[in-house]
């Protein structure tokens, strides 16, 4: 947890067991997989921090850092410059090795290497704005243009590039086929194998590899957020939680009051409201406590 100017490593028991202050000013924390960044934006400077807090490296970068994900096992670093948006891959070592580059905004991204990977960018005409989906299969580049849309999402496969804008899905297959549906009021996308599930207006609908869509389960909750705990959905937003959707062990929880940020990782739940942590973890039973204005359904604090 970054809280300027010190990176605090907690236990999972939410303990802190170490602190990292930092006296440099105008910095600032990416998290992505089990890894923090330290991005001193005055020097260009990034410090890559282990969950343990052991200092694994420092990158030197040119540019401003937009973003530092984690995906399909790849640290990916989304660097703007005055003229370009760049896409760097992190290899073992902690260089940096360009893999995109374009004048546009970048939008969103999957990058499975260097040689295959997908990337949205926008571009902004006079007749409006037109989302480009860019796919890069085994070195060929190949493209899609959606007019007056929004790429919030990409997936990439062997066959297929999975396309989530503000007002439809699409599978882009290699072959040429494109699936689609138009969807309204879309708040997220969770990609279960061959298996897509959509949040909007309080409904997760089901969908399979064509797009074809099949279940629908009203959720009970004001959430905008779904993850995948241990093989179950679990849904989220700003004053609720529910878990287990479309089982028989399925529940909701609603805190009480809202959050500033609420984050899902693996089993555990952190919530973060006027500067204070809560950590839950998840278990197995259904029980209800309170305690110092506490609430345990399904979850519980540690």
């Amino acid at each position: 947890m970054w809280a300027d100017p010190v990176l605090y490593i907690t236990d999972r028991e939410g303990n802190i067991v170490k602190k990292i202050q930092r006296e440099d000013e105008n910095i600032e924390a990416f998290f992505a997989n089990n890894y923090a960044f330290l991005y001193e934006k005055d020097l260009g400077k990034v410090h890559m921090y282990s969950e343990m807090g052991e200092l694994l490296s420092t990158t030197d970068v040119k540019g401003d850092i937009f973003n530092i994900t984690y995906e399909n096992a790849n640290i990916i670093f989304h660097v703007v410059d005055e003229k370009n948006e760049i896409l760097y891959l992190m290899g073992n070592d902690s260089t940096l090795t360009e893999i995109y580059r374009t004048g546009n905004q970048i939008l969103t991204h999957d990058v499975v290497d260097d040689k295959n990977l997908s990337v949205a960018e926008i571009k902004n005409e006079t007749s409006g704005y037109t989302s480009i989906v860019y796919n890069l299969n085994k070195g060929e580049k190949t493209s899609k243009s959606l007019s007056h849309e929004i790429v919030m999402y990409l997936k990439k496969d062997k066959r297929s590039v999975l396309a989530l804008t503000d007002k439809t899905i699409y599978r882009f297959m290699n072959s040429g086929t494109i699936y689609e549906d138009r969807v309204p009021n879309i708040s997220d996308i969770l990609v279960e194998g061959k298996k897509t599930y959509l949040l909007h207006s309080g409904i997760i609908t089901e969908y399979n590899y064509i797009l074809k869509p099949g279940k629908k389960k009203i959720i009970a909750a004001n959430v905008n957020k779904m993850e995948n705990i241990s093989g179950s959905i679990y849904v989220y937003g700003p004053s609720d939680v529910g878990g287990e959707i479309g089982n028989s062990g399925e529940f909701y929880t609603r805190l009480g009051y809202s959050l500033d940020k609420i984050k899902i990782n693996g089993l555990l739940i952190g919530a973060l409201r006027n500067g204070d942590l809560s950590l839950y973890s998840v278990v197995n039973t259904n029980t209800v406590r309170e305690e110092d204005s506490k609430i345990e359904t399904t979850y519980k604090e540690v």
